[in-house]
């Protein structure tokens, strides 16, 4: 294979939620830089910018941790699934969590399917960790009683996104505007990126892994099965995550998150067997065709001020020159010249 196109988009969703959880890690959420200006902070924050796209490059490379190439050998181990063959949400985070555990990562990947984190897992020796829920929220479509938690999980300040998509494609959703969900898609055919001996790198070299037009979506039209990620650089953090968490489930959002002080059975960390790019991977579902087209994944850059088309190009084209929620879960899913953060 010299493409990942066709069966990779899932695997590229699940990059997307990990690249924004590494840079809530090394910058923050609140920042910006200039890849021209020779300021200190200006510089400092390029190079570590850099340093988290670079993980993702398309390579075996020992810096490439989260490259495709890892993802899908880890894949064929964990999921007993060939490179070209259409990975599920769950077994995606799966993947994360096993390439972050082999690097001995700086942040940890936590994973559960049944919506339980169990914190007794999380606090006995605390990391900064990467929370990956993976849930089923309906049968073909999302059911409305969730559209609320939806909604409030991506404006909590620990949120690094979902893992979603529409049926037969997988998506990346950073934010919400209204009564719509705000996305990156990685159906974009791009080249590979060639990693340099010291790491440096233009503008224009990374510009495939960043998209300044984000598109619009209902909820409606979303595939029930998707992995919720939230970063919690400490435990305050974490503590934060859960009282929020909390909070809406009080005030009546159907949370689909919930927290436990003991540690997780055996039992609730179940095999997966995906059968699509997007979908249930331990519910009987039909293999689903992939509109194709995947290349790199993509870091949401500068949210332009208009962005109500729901068609608009995420691609190169499109890019200014100046280059930047009492109710039972319907099932558990087993399978431009600034740059600045979401």
């Amino acid at each position: 294979f010299t493409t990942d196109a066709g069966w990779g988009c899932m695997l590229r969703a699940g990059q997307t939620l990990m690249a924004q959880a590494l840079q809530l890690h090394v910058l923050g959420r609140d920042w910006t830089f200039s890849w021209t200006s020779s300021d200190p902070e200006h510089t400092k924050r390029r190079q570590l910018y850099t340093r988290v796209v670079s993980e993702f490059f398309d390579d075996y490379d020992p810096r490439s941790t989260f490259s495709i190439q890892r993802m899908a050998a880890l894949g064929q181990q964990f999921e007993g699934k060939y490179i070209g063959e259409w990975f599920g949400p769950y077994g995606t985070a799966r993947i994360l969590r096993g390439l972050a555990q082999q690097a001995s990562h700086d942040v940890t990947v936590y994973t559960t399917t049944d919506g339980v984190v169990y914190l007794a897992d999380i606090c006995a020796e605390f990391r900064p960790t990467l929370i990956l829920v993976a849930s089923m929220l309906g049968i073909d479509r999302v059911n409305p009683v969730y559209y609320a938690f939806i909604q409030a999980s991506l404006m909590l300040p620990q949120s690094a996104g979902i893992a979603g998509g529409r049926p037969s494609s997988a998506l990346y959703f950073a934010g919400v505007q209204g009564d719509e969900l705000l996305y990156l898609d990685p159906h974009t055919t791009r080249p590979v990126v060639t990693r340099t001996n010291n790491n440096e790198y233009l503008q224009s070299d990374l510009a495939s892994y960043s998209c300044p037009t984000p598109r619009r979506i209902a909820m409606s039209r979303l595939d029930p099965c998707m992995v919720f990620g939230y970063y919690c650089a400490t435990l305050e953090s974490l503590i934060d995550l859960r009282s929020r968490i909390e909070l809406l489930a009080d005030d009546g959002v159907t949370a689909i998150v919930s927290f436990d002080n003991g540690h997780a059975p055996e039992s609730a960390i179940p095999e997966s067997h995906g059968s699509g790019p997007v979908g249930s991977e331990s519910i009987k579902s039909e293999a689903r065709a992939d509109d194709g087209r995947v290349s790199t994944p993509v870091l949401l850059t500068k949210l332009p001020n208009d962005s109500d088309n729901d068609d608009a190009s995420c691609n190169s084209t499109s890019r200014p020159k100046s280059e930047s929620g009492e109710i039972v879960l319907e099932g558990e899913c087993s399978d431009e010249e600034w740059v600045t953060d979401l």
